[in-house]
This record gives C-alpha cells, sequence and structure tokens, in this order.
C-alpha cells in the first residue's frame, strides 16, 4: 500500500466534506449531510476509516474504562481513576457515544443509502454495510439498546429522534447485513478508491465481513448458542482470514496529532508519548506473558530514559531486576504509587540513577511511534475464534490444536506489522511448544490469549471478557470509599446524561427495559 500517498489525499478529502461529520445532536440531522446529491461514496469511506483512529483526545476516552475494567493497563491518571477505580464520569462515559453518533452515524448510513440497489456501486456498497456493521457493533456492545435502525438516519428517514432498538434485534441485523454484503462482492465489480484497510482488495475485504461475523457470532455464546452456531459456521464456510496478509488495519504517518482533534498520526501512540509517559502494563498482565514465555514482551513493552531521546535500557533493566513482572505495575495503582526504588544503572559506559518509574515497562517504541498501524482485527484473532468453536464441536474444519498453534505463530509473527524485528523461528516454536493445549484448560488458554492478543483493543478485550469471564477478573476496589460499583468491576458504560433531554422518551424507555439499570449489569448477550 502506498500509504503515506493515500493518507495526504484521504486526509485533504477528510476536511473537505467537514460537512459530512459536523453534527452536536440529533436534531442536526435534518441537514443533507454531504451538501451534493451525487457525491463519490469513494470519498465518504477513508473518512470513516482515519476518524475511527487518529484523535488522541478521543481514544485516551474510550482507553480510560475498558483498558482498566479489564486489568491490563494502570499507571495513566484516568484510566486508573475511572476504570479501575470504578468511578463514574458522565464526560468519558459519553465520549464513545457522542463521537460515534456526531462524527460517523450519518457518514455511515449515506454511504449505503447512496449506494443501494445499484450493481454498479456493489462493491462499496458492500464495505459500507461492513463498516456501519464494525461502529456500531462498539456502540451496542459498550451500551447496550442504542439507536441502530434509524441512529444516523434523519436526513433519510426524517426521524430526529430515534428509538434505541433491542440489542437482540441489532445483531440479528448484523448478520444479515454481513451475509449481504458477502453475498454481492465482486471482484470484477466497481473499483474502490481512497481505502486505508485494504487498498481495495475485494477478496481481502470478503475476508474480514466473515471474520466480523464470527466474532459477533461468540458474543452469542451466553445467551444463544444455537444462534451462535448457526452464524459462526456460516462465516467460516463463506471464508475467513486465511494468513496475517488478511488482518484489518490501517497505517498512518510519522507525525505528531494536534492538541485537539483528528490528525495523520496514530491516535493510541500519540497519546501513549503524551507527558508525562504513565501509561503502564499490569503486574498480571506481564506475569501471564513470562509465565507463558511470551516473546512478545519485549515488543509489547521497554524501558526508556527521560533523556530526551528515549534511550533503550529494557535488557539492562531486566539485568539488574532479573524477571519482567517485577518491572510491572500493580493494578489499580497510579503512576506515583508503589514505584520500585530508583536504581544506578550503568548505561553507555556511565552509571545512572533511574527512578522507579522508568524502571516499569511502558508502551514499546513500536507501539508508541506515530506510524505505528492500528490492527481492527488479525487472523491470531479469528483462529482463536475458530479453535473455540471447534471445541465446541461445531461444525469447523480442522482441529482445535490447529487453529490454536496456528493462531500462536500468528500472533508473534504479525508484530513486524509495528517494525518490530522479526522473532526467531526456534523461539515461536519453543512458544508453541510449552503452551500446547491440556485437556480441560483449552477454553482458558484460548481466551487467554485473546485477553494478550488484543492489548491495544480495549472494546474488544472487554467484550470477550464478559461473554467468556476469562481471564477471572476480580475487582481489587483499591479505595472502597471512592467506589462507585459495589465493589464489582462493571459491565456496561451508561448512556450519556443529555440524552434525557435531548431523546428523552425513548431514553427512558430504553433504561426501564434494564431491572436495576446501572453499570454493573450485563448487556443482552451478556447473561449472567
Amino acid at each position: 500500500m502506498k500509504k503515506h500517498s493515500i493518507i495526504v489525499r484521504a486526509l485533504a478529502i477528510l476536511f473537505s466534506v467537514a460537512s459530512v461529520t459536523s453534527c452536536s445532536n440529533f436534531e442536526d440531522l435534518n441537514q443533507d449531510p454531504t451538501k451534493s446529491t451525487n457525491m463519490d461514496p469513494n470519498l465518504i469511506l477513508p473518512t470513516i476509516q482515519m476518524y475511527l483512529t487518529n484523535d488522541y483526545q478521543e481514544w485516551h476516552r474510550h482507553f480510560m474504562y475498558p483498558g482498566g475494567f479489564v486489568q491490563q493497563w494502570c499507571g495513566d491518571w484516568g484510566t486508573v481513576e475511572y476504570g479501575c477505580l470504578g468511578i463514574k464520569s458522565d464526560a468519558y462515559m459519553a465520549e464513545l457515544w457522542l463521537r460515534r453518533y456526531t462524527r460517523l452515524s450519518k457518514n455511515l448510513v449515506d454511504i449505503v443509502e447512496r449506494t443501494k440497489d445499484n450493481p454498479e456501486t456493489a462493491n462499496i456498497n458492500a464495505i459500507g454495510r461492513i463498516m456501519r456493521v464494525y461502529v456500531f457493533n462498539q456502540l451496542t456492545d459498550m451500551y447496550g439498546d442504542i439507536p441502530y435502525f434509524d441512529g444516523g438516519a434523519g436526513y433519510y428517514s426524517g426521524t430526529l429522534k430515534p428509538k434505541y432498538d433491542e440489542q437482540e434485534d441489532i445483531y440479528n441485523d448484523f448478520f444479515e447485513q454481513l451475509e449481504l454484503a458477502n453475498s454481492q462482492f465482486n471482484p470484477s465489480g466497481d473499483v474502490i478508491l481512497y481505502d486505508h484497510y485494504y487498498d481495495g482488495d475485494i477478496n481481502k475485504w470478503k475476508k474480514f465481513c466473515n471474520s466480523l461475523r464470527l466474532r459477533l457470532a461468540m458474543r452469542l455464546v451466553k445467551v444463544n448458542p444455537e444462534k451462535a452456531k448457526k452464524e459462526a459456521e456460516a462465516a467460516i464456510k463463506n471464508g475467513v482470514m486465511t494468513s496475517n496478509s488478511d488482518i484489518c488495519l490501517i497505517h498512518f504517518e510519522n507525525l505528531a496529532n494536534p492538541s485537539a482533534g483528528p490528525g495523520r498520526g496514530n491516535g493510541l501512540a500519540n497519546r501513549f508519548r503524551q507527558e508525562p509517559r504513565n501509561f503502564r502494563y499490569s503486574k498480571r498482565l506481564i506475569e501471564y506473558m513470562e509465565s507463558t514465555s511470551d516473546p512478545r514482551i519485549t515488543i509489547y513493552g521497554g524501558c526508556y530514559l527521560d533523556d530526551g531521546k528515549d534511550t533503550d535500557i529494557t535488557s539492562i533493566v531486566y539485568a539488574a531486576v532479573g524477571n519482567y513482572t517485577d518491572m510491572a505495575r500493580p493494578t489499580d495503582r497510579f503512576d506515583w504509587e508503589e514505584s520500585p526504588a530508583a536504581r544506578v544503572l550503568k548505561v553507555g559506559g556511565e552509571d545512572i540513577e533511574v527512578a522507579g518509574k522508568y524502571l516499569l515497562l511502558q508502551p514499546s517504541k513500536w507501539f508508541m511511534a506515530y506510524d505505528a498501524p492500528y490492527i481492527n482485527m488479525s487472523y491470531a484473532e479469528v483462529e482463536l475464534l475458530a479453535a473455540e468453536a471447534k471445541l465446541r464441536n461445531w461444525d469447523v474444519p480442522g482441529t482445535v490444536a490447529d487453529h490454536y498453534e496456528k493462531a500462536l505463530r500468528a500472533s508473534v509473527e504479525h508484530m513486524t506489522v509495528y517494525g518490530a524485528p522479526a522473532v526467531s523461528e526456534v523461539a515461536i516454536n519453543q512458544f508453541i511448544q510449552k503452551n500446547a493445549l491440556v485437556a480441560g484448560s483449552e477454553m482458558e488458554q484460548i481466551n487467554m490469549q485473546l485477553w494478550v492478543g488484543n492489548v491495544l483493543n480495549p472494546f474488544e478485550v472487554f467484550a470477550n471478557w464478559r461473554r467468556t469471564n476469562i481471564p477471572e477478573i476480580i475487582f481489587t476496589n483499591f479505595d472502597p470509599g471512592r467506589n462507585q460499583s459495589g465493589g464489582k468491576t462493571p459491565r456496561r458504560l451508561l448512556y450519556p446524561v443529555e440524552e434525557q433531554v435531548k431523546n428523552g422518551e425513548n431514553y427512558y424507555e430504553a433504561i426501564a427495559r434494564v431491572p436495576g439499570y446501572d453499570w454493573t449489569i450485563g448487556v443482552w448477550w451478556d447473561a449472567q
């Protein structure tokens, strides 16, 4: 992919269609989202793709709650204060809702409506359907019932205060939309332009479509296992990802983003690099990775001096400490809490006193690079989901062990997309051999790898934990005097308070469907 030229071109498009994405409430949806009746839908696609991952302020707000809930991240004040300690903030809980509805929902509806029932735009229509499912899935998984069928459709339907559709109905439509998209893809059809994910490769889009369907099918294992089985089998039969070349990712440029709004660099990487660079990995995550001899530890994290050059002292710290687990911070701790004592280390031939916080693993230089790609879905995840489906005795080709081993290999090999050096074949084989499936523990082993593998995708880790309860997460309730979850790990986000005013009738109808409505009550598929 000629990523730099494509991104520059798309950013120009992004700002030229500002009218498509500017909206402050549902009343704004009665404005024509394009100011044109014949805008090329290929100009809308890159706007959607870029907005999902290129705003570091937005990413931080999205990261706080799920990143803390699933006990992978700590140190960062917002993540610990709200996610780890369980403190409610309407502003932060509302961020995903407000951004997705105001920035993206109109575009998602428009790209589908503008191209439907036209054989000459079948491919871009299919991609629009997939993107709409992808974005609205993040919303419904975090909030439960949401405006979906009329969400963002004010210009087309005239509905300015859409009702909150039930999550079961939304999921049923997800599967229908993905089946329709899969069936209408035509490699000889319309050419896709400015596509950040696959550079217009229709065969790869089709694999992503079915892989996403597999992911969503597995959500239903607790609430409707027969539906989960049917949809998973259909997804795999239609054709899912088969190698790391099928990964759904987006590339960025090596540029720092502005302090507010979208930019041309990776939004999450930009957030990691913001001073005081206080994101740290939880001891629980690193301890698990070390216990499994996971070669990704030093690709995930590193220790760097605050010397203006980010001098890498990871190996020096490891030699002094003796293990990686003690180079991680206890879960639920701020960056100033429980740091190890300062050490004098020999760096570049000089003795340097290194403060305790810099002896702890930060996001690595590869994860913090402005031009680091963002992975929406990996091939390794697909193989792990296929392994679980086979473990459940569903009609899936291959064996559980085969799918699991392919996932472990792929998860290590795809680290090179971040620019990290390739792990040796010997090390990969040792990792696979050490973590061979053990009878009776297969479900845990598979889903622990999903927990580790999606460390940069808090939406997915939080969702997968809720459907499987793997890993076991016990809320530590480190500060019970301030905790607002009753000492429990929350299982959803609450609707924005402003919805009570702007869409009150539908808001109250939705919360009435959830007895004891609170953030510790699971969404529909998270049956307790």
